[in-house]
């Protein structure tokens, strides 16, 4: 058995027994599909970070850049707390001169996971566009996952599917939105924001 195997069981192992607990002790139930789609996502996501497969372009300059005039780039990120399944949707706002444009944290209660976590912050991150009145937008965030299944023409049967199709239908809404995956260094401001953001229990604009 390979090493790639090994972490798979490994990993399924853990988010099973981690559903199990939530089944006994919290009521919660869970649907299969929803264990499947979190492993296949983990899965991608560690093997991204551990290998450190960035282009050497990224690897050269992971500074964040500023959008095309005309154009706000808004920068999302979540912090997740797994034992209270509590998390904080961060949203920053910046046009093509750099200049902070508006910011947010948004609380959120029931969240699943990480990964519906960060889902949830790129829903924000649309919302706040539209609330601001931006027309052409990027979203920017560090999850390989997220970025992956919104540029994809795949139909996706993971438990981010309903919060994906979501963030799609508010697309429509936009003269323009481009998707960009970073890494978590292009990504810090974002990331601070949300650590900041844990302890407010009521949305900050």
């Amino acid at each position: 058995m390979d090493m790639n195997s090994k972490k798979l069981i490994a990993i399924s192992l853990w988010a099973f027994w981690y559903k199990r607990n939530k089944l006994v002790n919290e009521g919660l139930k869970f649907e299969f599909h929803e264990i499947v789609g979190f492993i296949q996502s983990y899965v991608q996501d560690s093997s991204f970070y551990k290998t450190k497969c960035l282009s050497p372009a990224m690897k050269k300059n992971v500074l964040w850049r500023p959008p095309k005039p005309g154009v706000i780039k808004l920068n999302f990120d979540a912090s997740f707390t797994s034992n209270t399944n509590f998390s904080i949707s961060v949203v920053l706002a910046r046009d093509s001169e750099g200049q902070i444009m508006g910011a947010c944290t948004y609380p959120l209660l029931d969240v699943a996971d990480a990964f519906v976590a960060e889902a949830r912050a790129c829903e924000r991150a649309l919302y706040f566009a539209l609330d601001m009145g931006f027309r052409k937008v990027v979203l920017e965030g560090d999850s390989l996952t997220v970025m992956k299944k919104l540029n994809s023409n795949i139909v996706d049967r993971s438990v981010l599917s309903p919060i994906s199709q979501h963030i799609q239908f508010l697309a429509g809404s936009f003269e323009e939105v481009t998707y960009l995956f970073v890494p978590r260094e292009t990504n810090k401001v974002a990331y601070e924001l949300a650590m900041v953001g844990r302890n407010r229990k009521l949305p900050c604009f």
